[in-house]
């Protein structure tokens, strides 16, 4: 029986030096969120093989402080690739922007 999903599936966006290796960390984080029961998406992208290899988890901000499972997730992301800077990124919901006062004409 499978857990129902509660959320949208969270983005993980992957930059490595190689194609090959970002396949494979796409392949280690959709492992680790598939065995925490957590709907991820992976978006890999290839850089100058000198930049970090990191990997972000995009969490909306109204899930941050529930969602025990992202960090489980962001935990098991750093043990098994440490040569990646794992980080959560929350984003911030939209307010809209406060009204202005009204100005008079003298």
């Amino acid at each position: 029986m499978s857990t129902p999903v509660l959320f949208p599936p969270l983005l993980c966006e992957i930059l490595a030096g190689c194609r090959a290796d970002a396949r494979n960390l796409g392949a280690i984080a959709a492992t680790c969120a598939r065995d925490l029961k957590l709907p991820l998406r992976t978006r890999p992208a290839v850089s100058a093989p000198s930049v970090t290899v990191t990997i972000t988890l995009h969490l909306p901000a109204d899930l941050a402080a529930t969602q025990h499972p992202v960090w489980c997730l962001a935990c098991r992301l750093a043990c098994f690739c440490p040569h990646a800077r794992v980080s959560v990124l929350v984003q911030g919901a939209t307010f809209p922007a406060p009204a202005q006062p009204e100005r008079r004409s003298a």
